[in-house]
């Protein structure tokens, strides 16, 4: 299962087992239902190809060459994401960048996963930052450890997908770069697959 659902599905699990509280022990069935409706996907909806998303990985980022690039699709509980990630290194400098549809995903799931597209996020401490902003018009969320020097940048694009840059032994200003590689007018234009 891929990490988007993990912490969600944990979530919901003790949602629902609370929600069963003081009633007799349900079968997993009974669970399970519960869980996917609460999630509230929607399975008329399919996300794109991975293989488009896959496409709009750049060679570089960051200044690092692309030294893997991979996609799947999962499907999990009704509902189902597609997403391509690409990995790119330069000494011991290492990105990630994954671009995830989450078009299907319900608004209970949305919310588990990512919050800080409801909030205004703006926290700053010695050792680094997270806020939120907005990057070429879209809500983003922008981390940075600087003891360890790791950071992540996510942005929610057109109400359907998630894209994240994220870095090890790397100054912010190249995770923030590796966004800027993506395309997004591209990724806007990919549509699904037709029913």
């Amino acid at each position: 299962m891929n990490t988007l659902f993990r912490s969600g599905i944990v979530l919901l699990a003790a949602t629902v087992v609370t929600a069963f509280g003081q009633q007799q022990p349900a079968n997993m069935e009974d669970v399970m239902k519960a869980m996917q409706s609460m999630m509230g996907g929607n399975q008329s909806v399919q996300p794109v190809d991975f293989r488009e998303i896959k496409a709009l990985l750049p060679e570089t980022a960051g200044g690092m060459d692309r030294t893997e690039a991979s996609g799947e699709k999962n499907t999990a509980m009704g509902m189902t994401v597609a997403f391509a990630e690409g990995s790119y290194e330069s000494g011991n400098e290492s990105l990630t960048i994954r671009i995830t549809d989450i078009s299907a995903v319900g608004p209970m799931m949305r919310m588990a996963q990512f919050a800080w597209t409801q909030a205004e996020i703006d926290r700053e401490g010695d050792s680094g930052f997270e806020r939120t902003t907005t990057i070429h018009g879209h809500k983003a969320m922008e981390t940075y450890d600087s003891r360890y020097k790791k950071g992540e940048v996510q942005i929610f694009v057109g109400e359907r997908f998630i894209i994240e840059a994220s870095g090890r032994n790397i100054v912010f200003e190249k995770v923030r770069e590796a966004i800027d590689s993506i395309d997004i007018n591209k990724l806007l234009a990919l549509k699904p697959p037709e029913a």
